[in-house]
């Protein structure tokens, strides 16, 4: 039978594995993803029309940190237990958060990711350039700037300026002032445009 100590060990080795799954799902569910796509270590996600959609690049360097230290604990408790079995087991389970740490340190090309993040996110901002023409020619002929999305997003389709793959997640609308949030689908960050200073990237 296995002593108390024994049976903590391996406890706080459980919750050390646990742990990579708890916290990076919690940053999956942020970013709105399923959770089998975080663990693929797949960084981007095929979509059909709009681009590979890309993971939050943050979601990464947790991953990176928590099976480091899920890898360590996985380790010290073998190295401190007696039964062999459970030793071996513990020494093969240790291996793959160390693979996972490996793969994300050198296996993904954040080069490329922010490249491709950065283009997404120009889209968006094109589109948001069109919907502050569209406010100021319709301020100009109604004296009054548009507050409706459907209208917004129908008056845009209209002139082609409505990207199919570029959503507006946030209109705010005053007599003077008007501003605006667009997400490419496929990035993780978002573009706010503000009618008194132009455009600024928001991280998603």
């Amino acid at each position: 039978m296995w002593g108390r100590g024994v049976i903590w060990k391996i406890g706080l080795a459980g919750l050390g594995w646990i742990a990579v799954g708890v916290l990076t799902t919690a940053e999956a569910g942020a970013g709105h993803l399923p959770l089998w796509n975080l663990f693929s270590l797949n960084p981007i996600v095929s979509q059909a029309s709009c681009g590979e959609e890309i993971l939050p690049l943050n979601i990464y360097e947790n991953i990176s940190l928590y099976s480091l230290i899920t890898g360590f604990v996985l380790v010290f408790t073998a190295i401190f237990l007696e039964q062999k079995k459970v030793k071996m087991a513990l020494w093969v389970v240790a291996a793959a958060p160390f693979m996972i740490w490996g793969y994300v340190h050198f296996l993904v090309d954040y080069d490329s990711l922010r490249r491709t993040i950065f283009l997404y996110n120009l889209q968006a901002e094109g589109t948001l350039a069109n919907i502050a023409e569209a406010q100021e020619r319709y301020k100009s002929e109604q004296g009054n700037f548009i507050k409706d999305l459907k209208v917004l997003e129908s008056h845009l389709a209209g002139a082609h300026g409505m990207d199919e793959c570029v959503r507006i997640v946030e209109l705010n609308v005053s007599f003077e002032h008007w501003s605006a949030v667009a997400q490419h689908r496929s990035s993780p960050d978002t573009v706010r445009w503000d009618s008194t200073s132009g455009s600024s990237l928001k991280k998603g």
